[in-house]
């Protein structure tokens, strides 16, 4: 089977944050013939391309650039490099730093397209107009910077205030808009518009070696200075042009489908096919390519003498995960919108693998270590053995009934499917094959939605049109003591987008309009209104260990703590998750949780973000805490045993020794739950136990009542 194993560098920001991208969309490049940088979709990479091409380092939202949608980049004369983003201005990467630094935010715009420099300047091209930062000579030094302002109004020879490129030359600075070329002199006092030099938008500039420019246009090429300019390549038929590079008396030419390079009587040769964003231009020439928001095609590069060679970045298949699901050897897997599957594995390194079908829309983990994928169209079930490296699959018939729109697995490694054709599929652990039709199910348009289980086997899928509990009785072939029910009613939303059940048989859901908890008899509702939730918005529910619930919304992240009441909320602009630069719709996906190690897993439209939420370790059960203490009926939820060491044993017994309970612990979170809804008042012993000793404590369960 075919796979690509890649290299990746974690980036940890604090709180245990960490990303995965897919940087292969590269919109901008600068360097020099030992060293490349990359503006790119996914961060920026700083590439040593001698003595052999490696990595040196991958910034990302979490090393302080604030968003990943890199636009524009360009290095002063120290070695800082300065980048223009997509969401959050203007970020500075000091020279030999891992750290990126923002620079005065608010006071420019959040999407910054173009950039230059220039001895003791930086030039920004924007939405707005143009940007000049003047350094004072300490370009390090942000507070004593000026930052001037032109904008169409301000200068009417600025043409527009939509700036698309930017280039610094000797006797000044030239402005490419939508609307035509503008050169200023250096001290800005002089503005000379060239409206339609060829074409109206000038989207490139390069300088040649004799001072005159080279502009690019969606008609042509045209060259020359202050005193006029003259075509010398003028197009068939319209092209977008993305980006200009000169070297010796060669001028290269990059246009959505093809890389040109052009002499000086304007002949063009084609050098190379694809969608050419970005290049530089030295001893060797390096190509940035496009593709789409998701996933890029990488580099390509020529050195003299030889054929082109292709380099990608590394990182996950594509930006856009489908779903995400933690494997017993530790590795996370990441579905996306295509035949690939990323695999990010212990040692940080990224495996991209492809499977036999494609579209995977869900992923879950057997008790065998084997990963099951559900997917959309064609349809069919796919499943990865990680030990053997070998794929199977499974289709479900033709048309409707093999495309699957609500998937789960549960502890029997029994598949679970709800498909199109609008009935109920279940595949066991041998093969074996169970069909159930559930009148009052209806097959929801999309494909994305959920099983969960309960302790006593029960089935609970989330559709369109409320909850569905289904208990087989543990008959899974025998149809005759089925029960199903559906629960709608009291729902703050009839669509149930996931489904996650707790320790103590209580069903989560996420709605479009909140969340819910259903107890056995009727909804409790989770709202804006009456909790601390970031979003009524939510997309997927999940339950830890320690019974605490987890929803992800379009603002990030919400996790009730359900023993304490309590309510932690991560969101881009107060933890490492992936920001939401494009305000797209349906932004985060995912959500998986991974008790052994702790660790959260939140797929993106835009890469995967991994946040260890495990406590730091400790060295026994010497400090342990419980609480609340005493615990009271009818006020308390339930009883937390904390700071646990990862194998620890609970126990609850009566003081005279007469067991009670034995608690389900959660090694990453290093702590154990137990709603004592059916024990009476009085004194009762904790007792922990680990390879580090065995402590006992007292908790006191009062009854207001008695």
């Amino acid at each position: 089977m075919m796979s690509l194993a890649i290299l990746f560098l974690l980036s940890a920001a604090p709180g245990g944050w960490q990303t995965f991208t897919n940087s292969n969309f590269i919109a901008d490049l600068c360097g020099d013939d030992s060293v490349l940088n990359a503006a790119t979709l996914g961060g920026v990479v700083i590439l040593e391309t001698k003595p052999e091409i490696r990595v040196r380092h991958h910034f990302y939202h979490t090393d302080g650039l604030g968003v990943n949608r890199c636009l524009g980049i360009a290095r002063d004369p120290e070695g800082n490099l300065w980048v223009g983003t997509d969401g959050a201005g203007l970020a500075v990467i000091p020279a030999d730093s891992v750290r990126a630094r923002l620079y005065r935010a608010g006071e420019l715009p959040l999407r910054i397209r173009a950039v230059a420099v220039d001895s003791g300047r930086v030039l920004l091209g924007t939405e707005q107009g143009v940007y000049v930062v003047e350094l004072r000579g300490s370009p390090l030094n942000f507070d004593d910077d000026r930052v001037e302002h032109y904008s169409f109004a301000r200068v009417r020879e600025l043409l527009s205030d939509r700036v698309l490129a930017i280039a610094a030359g000797p006797a000044g600075y030239w402005i490419g808009t939508n609307q035509g070329l503008t050169q200023v002199d250096q001290e800005f006092s002089r503005w000379r518009a060239f409206r339609r030099p060829l074409g109206d938008s000038v989207s490139a500039i390069a300088l040649l070696s004799d001072g005159r420019i080279v502009a690019g246009t969606e008609l042509g090429l045209v060259v020359g200075d202050t005193g006029g300019l003259v075509p010398i390549v003028t197009f068939a038929q319209a092209k977008a042009v993305r980006d200009l590079a000169v070297t010796g008396s060669s001028i290269y030419l990059a246009t959505a489908d093809t890389l040109f390079q052009v002499d000086s009587s304007g002949t063009m040769v084609p050098l190379l096919l694809g969608d050419i964003r970005s290049l530089c231009a030295g001893a060797v020439l390096w190509a940035g390519l496009g593709g789409n928001d998701e996933w890029g095609l990488g580099l390509r590069y020529l050195r003299s003498g030889q054929s082109w060679e292709s380099y990608y970045f590394n990182g996950v298949a594509s930006g856009m995960v489908s779903d995400c699901a933690l494997g017993k050897d530790g590795s996370i897997y990441v579905g996306h919108h295509s035949s690939y599957i990323s695999r990010i594995k212990p040692d940080s390194a990224v495996q991209l693998i492809v499977s036999p079908l494609s579209w995977a829309v869900q992923v879950r983990c057997d008790s065998r270590g084997r990963l099951w994928f559900s997917h959309f169209y064609p349809g069919g079930l796919s499943v990865y053995d990680p030990d053997a490296d070998t794929w199977g699959s499974r289709q479900l018939g033709s048309g409707d009934r093999n495309v699957v729109q609500a998937f789960g697995l549960d502890r029997h490694d029994t598949k679970w499917v709800f498909n199109k054709s609008g009935s109920v599929v279940a595949i066991d652990s041998l093969g074996r094959e169970a069909e159930f039709y559930l009148p009052e199910l209806v097959p929801p348009p999309g494909g994305n939605y959920e099983f969960a289980f309960d302790s006593r086997d029960r089935v609970w899928v989330g559709l369109t049109n409320g909850l569905e509990e289904f208990d087989y009785n543990g008959t899974l072939f025998y149809p005759g003591d089925d029960r199903h029910a559906l629960h709608s009613e009291g729902l703050p939303a009839s669509e149930v987008r996931s489904v996650a059940v707790d320790p103590q048989d209580r069903v989560w859901v996420a709605t479009p309009q909140g969340g819910a908890m259903w107890d056995g008899s009727r909804f409790q509702v989770y709202t804006t209104s009456n909790s601390r939730l970031l979003s009524n918005n939510l997309y997927r529910v999940r339950v830890d260990g320690g019974g605490r619930v987890w929803f992800l919304s379009d603002l990030g992240l919400s996790i009730f703590d359900v023993a304490t009441g309590s309510w932690t909320n991560y969101t881009a602009q107060n933890s490492g998750l992936i920001p939401n630069s494009q305000s797209l719709t349906g932004f985060y996906t995912a959500l998986a949780l991974d008790d052994q190690q702790g660790v959260a897993v939140i797929g993106t439209a835009r890469g995967v973000s991994v946040f260890s939420y495990a406590p730091e370790p400790d060295s026994g059960v010497s400090g342990l805490k419980i609480f609340p203490n005493p615990f009271v009926f009818g006020v308390h939820r339930g009883v937390v045993v904390a700071n646990l060491p990862s194998d620890a044993r609970v126990r609850v017994y009566t003081l005279s020794g007469m067991p009670v309970a034995e608690l389900p612990v959660s090694p990453g979170l290093g702590r154990a739950y137990w709603v004592p809804d059916k024990t009476g008042s009085g004194i009762y012993l904790v007792v922990a136990s680990s390879r580090q000793g065995i402590i006992t404590e007292r908790l006191a369960l009062v009854n207001r009542g008695q």
